[in-house]
């Protein structure tokens, strides 16, 4: 089975190759991986606004948080000021 004439998907250079063959190099073809998975990666991640309302709603939970802890301590020593008055009482 001969070869056919065949063009890189990758940079556009004819070259010979099978019939399933899309690139003329394995460079171009590492290239050409790269880009897809750049532009995948890209897809992948949170758009700029839905990033910037995950990390609000995550500072104003942890600040509700931190006014609980402040809280369950405050009541923790108010528990241990009046069982210490019923121990003298």
């Amino acid at each position: 089975m001969a070869a056919t004439r065949k063009h890189c998907w990758q940079c556009g250079a004819s070259f010979y190759g099978r019939a399933d063959a899309r690139y003329c190099t394995g460079s171009c073809r590492q290239k050409a991986y790269r880009e897809r998975a750049h532009r995948q990666a890209a897809t992948d991640t949170l758009p700029t606004p839905a990033l910037a309302d995950a990390i609000a709603v995550a500072r104003q939970t942890r600040s509700k948080a931190r006014a609980a802890r402040e809280r369950a301590a405050g009541a923790r020593q108010a528990s241990i000021e009046v069982r210490a008055k019923m121990h003298r009482g």
